[in-house]
């Protein structure tokens, strides 16, 4: 194909797009586990690729919108945004704790994954970086976002978009790979814009690397990946927004000195570790007490410290938090007993004048205060009393609900 402004140049993207959706259909094709399937993953599919990144090759170049002189500077921003999204998923790791690596650490395997993996990114990336080009001269960030959009669906196998069965499992599917895959594509596709394939190809690169050839992974909850993979690229993409500004504007220092990063990565850093301690991703998360059952030693208002236990840990005079029904109770425990080979415990509020009516199952247990802070929980208290999620007042057993 000659290079040049040709008419025929001008649905070319239409053929590229035609391409990455016959990749992906390639990809999902449902195979088993043969000497033809390494065959389709391993020749075939790098084969596609470098077809991808041939025909984008052979059309006529196209600009990027960023600055020449600040090139390097955004192939070192795409880096450190990848490293920083590195260092995050070790956290969680030493939290949650770390997996095996399921790739094959075999001289073959190896081999065969470079290979794999680097033409499945040069063609994504290039295809990219052309398309971005090509077609968001208008509308920027409408095309700029269905593009984000497409280059998400194109990374997520057709089973896991059409696999769930309910909402749960949808949910999951959402926070732990939609949401994570649009952020991680914006930000690539936010560094195409600027500097063409390579950035995205650094920044991406990166993060497939550590996946594919680290032999041992953190294995995070779906909640810690949909926080992570979310909140890390899209704190990356603010972060190269503002710092390539600055410099492409040759702000003064001081302007400069007045939005210094530091503060934003403290602040955003902190709310992670926030959140995950409320939603109890740690072994201690909080709990507001809703009524005064368990006075005088916790008042309504109060929050509570626990710490996340099972039935086996209880012991008699535990104050534990558990669930029944809707309900979230911070009772004390009275007496163990056994029904039926099982561990069951009777509970009562320090303040209610008699023992709970139902007994306690050890899968009904959450956690164990183990310190008291007081007051600070009525802001909390105050908006669910004005939203009526609770009345004034306790009801007969006194429990939180």
């Amino acid at each position: 194909m000659a290079k040049g402004n040709s008419a025929g140049t001008r649905y070319c993207y239409i053929i590229l797009l035609t391409m990455l959706i016959g990749m992906y259909v390639i990809i999902n094709m449902p195979i088993e586990q043969t000497e033809g399937s390494f065959f389709l993953t391993y020749v075939v599919q790098p084969f596609c690729w470098a077809a991808v990144v041939f025909f984008v090759w052979r059309l006529p170049r196209t600009g990027i919108a960023g600055k020449l002189r600040l090139r390097r500077l955004l192939n070192w921003l795409a880096l450190l945004s990848a490293g920083f999204y590195i260092i995050f998923q070790l956290v969680g790791g030493m939290v949650e704790g770390f997996g095996k690596s399921p790739s094959s650490f075999t001289l073959l395997g190896i081999t065969s994954n470079i290979v794999y993996v680097s033409s499945f990114l040069a063609g994504m990336e290039i295809a990219r970086a052309y398309l971005i080009h090509r077609l968001v001269k208008r509308c920027l960030h409408l095309k700029l976002g269905l593009l984000v959009v497409f280059f998400t669906v194109l990374n997520i196998p057709f089973s896991m978009l059409t696999g769930f069965r309910t909402g749960f499992e949808f949910a999951k599917v959402a926070g732990s790979v939609i949401l994570p895959g649009l952020a991680e594509n914006a930000a690539a596709s936010y560094l195409a814009y600027l500097g063409g394939p390579l950035p995205a190809l650094i920044y991406r690169g990166a993060l497939q690397a550590f996946q594919w050839f680290c032999p041992v992974l953190p294995d995070p909850s779906w909640t810690t990946k949909a926080l992570l993979g979310t909140f890390i690229p899209g704190f990356s993409l603010f972060m190269i927004h503002r710092l390539y500004l600055l410099e492409s504007r040759d702000l003064r220092r001081s302007k400069a000195a007045q939005e210094n990063p530091a503060g934003w990565i403290i602040t955003s850093v902190a709310s992670v570790l926030l959140v995950w301690f409320s939603v109890g991703i740690f072994a201690y998360y909080p709990s507001v007490i809703l009524s005064g059952s368990m006075m005088p030693g916790i008042k309504r208002g109060d929050i509570v410290l626990l710490r996340k236990i099972t039935g086996d840990e209880v012991r008699i005079g535990d104050v534990i938090h558990f669930h029944r029904d809707k309900m979230l109770i911070t009772h004390r425990v009275l007496e163990i007993k056994e029904d039926h080979g099982v561990k069951v415990f009777r509970t009562k509020g320090d303040n209610n004048s008699g023992p709970d009516p139902e007994l306690v199952s050890p899968q009904q247990v959450k956690g164990k205060v183990i310190f008291v802070i007081p007051k600070i929980g009525w802001a909390t208290l105050l908006v669910k009393m004005l939203t009526g999620a609770i009345k004034p007042g306790i009801n007969s057993q006194g429990t939180e609900f």
